[in-house]
């Protein structure tokens, strides 16, 4: 295998990564949507989001990655969560 081929190879791998991380992100973020709803919080929380995208800063420039990219990468994660939140509260109304 020539190098090229090699480090697609090791792209792949963490693109798997990703996708299970994310996958394992949204069953929790389902559970955190159902304790919401069962206590009657809102789906958004604006301070949590806040101190994230702190969060996400600090873990950007620790790891090399260009800020803009990791809160543009984690706002559409938020924005999906929030959407699931949503419908899960909509699923308990009815």
């Amino acid at each position: 295998m020539n190098e090229l081929q090699e480090l697609r190879a090791q792209i792949d791998l963490l693109d798997e990564s990703l996708i299970r991380t994310l996958g394992q992100r949204f069953a929790i973020t389902e559970r955190v949507g159902h304790l919401k709803r069962e206590q009657a919080l809102p789906s958004i929380d604006p301070a949590r989001e806040t101190k994230q995208a702190e969060r996400i800063a600090e873990l950007a420039k620790q790891y090399g990655v260009e800020e803009s990219v990791a809160q543009e990468v984690m706002r559409v994660v938020i924005d999906a969560v929030v959407r699931n939140h949503e419908a899960i509260r909509q699923a308990g109304e009815q």
